[in-house]
């Protein structure tokens, strides 16, 4: 009677491509198989390599695979859903237990299209990204007042430097939470705690319904605010000036 013992894969046989889509899955929590070509596999035509990387993965419980598909949006294909497995949890030394949701986590997918963007945008030479730091390590107390951003920007465009904190509304949230974090931001803009330029706020929305609501939050509040808040459509970003 043969029997059959699973294999344990080392980390040395990674590859640097297999390890970076490892990292980039943990960064963001969870991501599509487009957003992983768009980011690991971009200068390749064919998504070949791409899902073949993401199958490997998968089978050496580096990456595990969400059972339900993202349906197609405005008439795409539908795709898989990818989150760390627990090889993956050990390689990137997560604290505690490994845990892997069931759910598909449509803000974090929200908040990595938003990174796809703006890589797609620096590969026609349009900007350059310093940096993009997810949450929770782009979250900051500021003179006492907590800020939790989805994401924190450092970029340069047209000769400047920008740096901005991106708060991505599905359009779930009620004004009032809106409302309440922009009072955070503003105070903690005038505690005058930050250490050189305090970044502008910047709200990306599903559309110009949600944009014009937002945008009346804005104005709602204190005049010399304005100046530090700012609000696009998904469509717009990182085009919204």
């Amino acid at each position: 009677m043969t029997t059959y013992v699973e294999r344990e894969y080392t980390n040395s046989e990674l590859s640097e491509r297999d390890r970076a889509v490892v990292e980039l899955v943990g960064r963001f929590r969870q991501l599509t198989t487009k957003q992983v070509r768009a980011l690991n596999f971009a200068n390749l035509a064919s998504p070949t390599p791409a899902d073949r990387t993401l199958k490997r993965l998968v089978e050496r419980k580096y990456l595990a695979r969400l059972e339900r598909l993202l349906g197609g949006h405005r008439g795409g294909s539908a795709q898989y859903v990818y989150q760390l497995g627990r090889a993956g949890w050990k390689l990137l030394y997560r604290p505690g237990a490994y845990w892997a949701p069931r759910a598909v986590n449509l803000h974090a997918l929200a908040v990595a299209d938003c990174f796809v963007a703006l890589k797609e945008a620096e590969q026609r030479a349009e900007l350059e990204v310093i940096s993009f730091i997810t949450e929770p390590d782009c979250h900051q107390i500021v003179s006492q007042v907590r800020l939790t951003p989805d994401a924190y920007v450092e970029l340069t465009a047209h000769g400047q430097k920008l740096t901005s904190w991106l708060e991505v509304d599905r359009g779930t949230e009620h004004l009032g939470v809106i409302q309440e974090k922009c009072e955070r931001y503003w105070q903690a803009f005038r505690s005058g705690q930050w250490d050189g330029v305090f970044p502008y706020v910047l709200f990306i929305v599903p559309d110009e319904r949600r944009k014009r609501a937002v945008h009346q939050v804005f104005q709602a509040g204190p005049a010399e605010a304005a100046e530090l808040f700012s609000v696009c459509s998904v469509s717009e970003f990182p085009k919204f000036n």
